[in-house]
């Protein structure tokens, strides 16, 4: 769905030829499936220290390009970096053994490593790893459905879930929301996640004493430790959009459910799609405000502290 990529700078210094730079613009951004990871944290200047090309051109088609792979970049933190005795390669190597990307891009592959990909690679085996599907079918349990969108959610730092029935009194809705956060804090590249909401609709969820109530009782038990969860109430504007779809919005991109974000009987399927860019930048700008420009908001946003420990990974 979205995945994080690792770039060695010296090879993207060598995409500005017509072909590499229409591909490869296609290849990363909002809706595409791939963000780039920012490794290290001056991986653009690492980018341009390499260029070594004079034609103009090329100079602006590199140019638009940082811009398209850097818009949105999976932030890294405490990260294994030695800049005096190891090359960019050699690094991101150790730093995948640390916490994986999906894959390091890069010139050569000189340990043979599954996770490297070479762009001469690219047509063989290891092009499963730079292949990304826009749909994916899951079973309608807390574990599948929270797999499916664990790399977006380890990489993302702003997430928001809407799902206009969402209701902490429910166990299938507090079961998937469990475990989409403890994946959002198993090996998570980054920092500690800056924003994390829940939006559902005021109608249907009973009063707001009642939901606050559950919100503080059952929900956060659900919520790891000293995170912090914001749940908003939200009503339809007059004339505006309809609160009914199903998603996953993150600063890094999006994705839908087709029929929510609740676990289901034994059998039952879901569809999960990737947005693509102008689904996404249109959904994030009615969503992501404080408070949300595109629907009108049922009283104070409830902030739930998490009390949940998590078990040491095996």
């Amino acid at each position: 769905m979205i995945y994080e990529y690792a770039l060695e700078p010296e090879l993207v210094a060598t995409w500005t030829d017509r072909r590499d730079y229409r591909y490869f613009m296609r290849s990363f951004g909002l809706g595409q499936g791939r963000v780039v990871s920012r490794y290290p944290k001056r991986w653009k200047r690492l980018v341009w220290n390499a260029f070594a090309d004079t034609d103009d051109f090329a100079r602006k088609r590199l140019e638009e390009l940082l811009n398209r792979l850097s818009e949105r970049m999976a932030q890294r933190s405490n990260i294994h970096w030695e800049a005096d005795s190891a090359s960019w390669l050699e690094n991101a190597e150790r730093e995948h053994e640390r916490r994986p990307f999906h894959a390091i891009v890069a010139r050569t592959n000189p340990k043979n490593h599954a996770h490297v990909l070479t762009e001469s690679g690219m047509d063989e085996d290891s092009a499963a790893r730079w292949e990304v599907s826009r749909g994916r079918l899951v079973a309608r349990n807390a574990e599948a459905m929270a797999d499916a969108v664990a790399p977006l959610l380890r990489c993302s730092s702003d997430v928001i879930f809407v799902d206009p029935n969402f209701g902490p009194e429910r166990s299938r809705f507090r079961r998937p929301f469990e475990a989409f956060l403890e994946r959002m804090v198993r090996q998570r590249p980054g920092g500690t996640p800056k924003r994390i909401e829940v939006h559902t609709a005021a109608e249907g969820t009973g009063t707001e004493e009642f939901f606050r109530g559950e919100c503080e009782t059952r929900l956060r038990r659900c919520v790891p430790e000293g995170m912090r969860v914001l749940i908003r109430r939200l009503n339809q504007k007059p004339g505006g959009e309809k609160l009914h779809n199903r998603y996953i919005l993150t600063n890094l991109g999006g994705v839908t459910f087709g029929i929510g974000l609740d676990d289901g009987a034994d059998g039952e399927t879901d569809d999960i799609t990737l947005m693509d860019r102008s689904q996404y930048e249109l959904r994030w700008s009615q969503y992501s405000e404080d408070p949300p420009a595109g629907f009108d908001q049922d009283g104070t946003p409830i902030e739930v502290v998490g009390t949940r420990k998590l078990a040491a990974p095996s």
